[in-house]
């Protein structure tokens, strides 16, 4: 089946700003952290600590936190620098990816996954991607009515997880790139504002959705 967002000569090249390298900048950036960027692991472990070891009271802290980081969208614009560096696609767009990455990693992190598993870095990306991701990951092999996406991830040869996640970044910045066009909605100011922060909302909600269904398995 022809993915919609590759063109027909197959996924870009690993040097493509388009694919593999959004997905690298968003996975060390939105994990990692760059400057005032908090990475996952600290703001998970923030959210532990404030509810005394709770992990699902910090769960739902860490969705409720990135929802409104995401509504912000001044805030998102002004990432500049980390969202933008090496990815080409528009700023506000490549912001709430980063905030999405983060949400997921940090829920993972605070379920107890090793941020610096390969196979859960795919898996955050693939949260990011929302449905798409459930739907990208069934078109690589992976039987979701059969296994949990973690074990199905982990049966893939490493060449095939990786060829993955270029098209993860591919599929993402294809998204980018149309959202960049809608944005356009930015030049009516007193209609923009809500629509921008409604849309970022429900998105950022549904990655929390997939995120807390994909790393509830400890098991993967």
């Amino acid at each position: 089946m022809v993915d919609p967002d590759i063109p027909a000569g197959g996924p870009p090249a690993t040097d493509s700003p388009g694919g593999d390298r959004l997905s690298g900048e968003l996975l060390r950036r939105g994990i990692g952290g760059a400057g005032p960027w908090h990475p996952a692991r600290q703001v998970a472990e923030d959210a532990v600590a404030e509810v005394d070891g709770d992990v699902e009271a910090a769960v739902r802290r860490l969705i409720s936190a990135h929802v409104r980081l995401a509504a912000s969208s001044g805030l998102l614009t002004s990432l500049g620098g980390a969202a933008t560096m090496l990815i080409t696609a528009p700023a506000g767009a490549t912001g709430l990816y980063l905030v999405c990455t983060r949400l997921a990693a940090a829920i993972a992190h605070a379920r107890g996954h090793d941020l610096t598993d390969p196979v859960v870095r795919t898996a955050v990306l693939l949260c990011v991607l929302g449905a798409d991701g459930s739907e990208l990951a069934e078109r690589t092999g992976i039987d979701l009515q059969e296994v949990s996406l973690l074990t199905g991830l982990r049966r893939l040869p490493v060449e095939v997880r990786e060829q993955l996640d270029r098209r993860i970044g591919y599929r993402l910045a294809s998204r980018a790139g149309r959202r960049g066009v809608l944005n356009l909605t930015k030049l009516i100011p007193v209609v923009s504002g809500p629509i921008g922060a409604g849309a970022d909302s429900i998105t950022t909600r549904s990655v929390a959705t997939y995120a807390d269904v994909v790393f509830w398995d400890r098991s993967g």
